[in-house]
């Protein structure tokens, strides 16, 4: 007689077919690799782009602060071209342009009046000649010019000065301005330690001497490097060693600045206007004596390329015309030393400021005769 059978349990019946389930199928396998491989790949190159953004948007930053500081600096010192103390040079025309590092001409009591007279001097370029330099200042170390930059040339009287003449740093040249009716100078530009014989209004003492202000003269320009071989275009500065040896030095301010062109504004007037804006390549020493305003167009440009880009955008340089485009002959080539990189791969901005000279102008305004004025 059969025997009758018992129905199994549930857990019984499932619990068989659990255990067949040991794992994902080779392409279960294969389809979950490749999407985490096209996840991982996605988030890769959104880092990257986000990356090469940043690296772009620093770059261009540095290069938008540094033109904007060399716009600053140059302006801040042109407002003050011509500042001798309370001295105000007598009219009259020049004799000569001086050399801007003749130190012996500047320390010459009846040259440096006429050097005075000049606030602001340029040698002038075009955008693709290198200017001409003075004989002693291409004679100072490290002076190289790059192609298509003006020289600028600043004279004026430090806005620091020193009360009594016996602090004077040896080698560096002061000026000292007189108060002192009774003194039979106005003033007396010499090297430390010359004696500085001039007074204040009380003319009584050595105690009362008048202040020494060491007199500046700066000469900017453009070097195709700031140290030689890195290919990084600076705005730099010939100027007397801060230091006081005596000697003339070479002082790098701003990296990435390509261009630098001046335009000069001339008052034939002298009513402290200027009449006309022009490059003094054609600049007669008269001309050169009656600037009471600059211009400047400067073209920096980053300090690293952005390989990919091309650079074909002009760049206005005032009455010297424009530059550029980049990505074509001559900029990728001569005058450019073939060793640094391809122009075209670097991004550019340009400036552009008007600065009235305070002082020169100042000087030729006269009162009206009746007010309101207008």
């Amino acid at each position: 007689m059969k025997q009758p059978t018992m129905k199994q349990s549930i857990g019984k019946t499932i619990h068989p077919q659990s255990g067949l389930q040991r794992g994902l199928s080779l392409i279960e396998l294969m389809i979950s690799i490749t999407i985490g491989l096209l996840i991982l790949v996605t988030l890769s190159t959104l880092f990257i782009n986000q990356s090469k953004t940043r690296a772009e948007l620093e770059k261009s930053n540095r290069m938008i602060d540094n033109g904007r500081y060399a716009i600053e600096l140059l302006s801040d010192n042109l407002r003050l071209a011509g500042f001798y103390d309370s001295y105000v040079p007598t009219s009259g025309i020049p004799a000569a342009l001086y050399d801007p590092c003749d130190k012996t001409a500047l320390t010459n009591s009846t040259e440096n009046l006429d050097i005075m007279r000049v606030a602001v001097q340029g040698y002038n370029a075009s955008t693709t000649s290198t200017p001409v330099f003075s004989a002693l200042c291409a004679a100072v170390p490290n002076v190289a010019l790059n192609p298509g930059s003006d020289i600028l040339v600043v004279r004026r009287a430090s806005t620091v000065s020193l009360p009594q003449p016996s602090t004077a740093v040896s080698g560096t040249i002061y000026l000292q301005v007189s108060s002192c009716p009774s003194d039979a100078i106005n003033y007396v530009i010499a090297t430390a330690p010359a004696a500085f014989p001039l007074y204040l209004k009380t003319c009584a003492t050595t105690a009362t001497l008048a202040p020494l202000r060491p007199f500046l003269v700066q000469a900017y320009f453009v070097s195709p490097y700031d140290i030689a071989g890195d290919g990084i275009p600076t705005l730099k500065r010939v100027e007397f060693d801060p230091a006081g040896s005596g000697n003339f030095v070479v002082t790098p301010l701003v990296e990435g600045i390509e261009y630098m062109q001046i335009d000069y504004g001339v008052d034939d007037t002298s009513d402290g206007e200027a009449d006309r804006y022009v490059d003094c390549s054609l600049c007669s020493i008269t001309d050169w004596s009656n600037v009471v305003s600059v211009k400047i167009n400067l073209v920096a440009r980053n300090q690293d390329p952005t390989w990919g880009y091309s650079d074909s955008k002009t760049y206005n340089l005032g009455t010297a015309g424009t530059v550029g485009p980049f990505n074509a002959s001559p900029y990728n080539a001569s005058p450019y030393p073939t060793t640094y990189p391809q122009l075209q791969n670097y991004k550019r901005h340009s400036y552009t400021q008007l600065i009235r000279l305070v002082n020169p102008a100042g000087r030729r305004e006269t009162p009206c005769a009746s007010l309101p004025c207008r």
